[in-house]
């Protein structure tokens, strides 16, 4: 089990601060982030621990995952 924090625009329209997963890949994690579209979730970074992952990261049990909406601006 994992434990997601969601930060920015996400966590807005995620309606929740964080929650916890089974998932054991990102691209399965992406599936369960509440609501978001897979699509949205996609566009997420990722941090694992503190370090950058890659969708095929697999976690490990208790890792504390960090979604952040990416930042934006002109």
């Amino acid at each position: 089990m994992v434990r997601v924090k969601i930060f920015g625009v996400a966590r807005l329209k995620a309606g929740v601060p964080s929650f916890e997963s089974d998932a054991e890949t990102l691209q399965e994690l992406w599936k369960t982030v509440p609501g978001l579209t897979r699509k949205e979730a996609k566009d997420l970074l990722a941090f694992v621990d503190g370090k950058a992952v890659g969708k095929k990261y697999r976690f490990q049990d208790g890792d504390e995952v960090v979604l952040m909406s990416p930042a934006g601006g002109g």
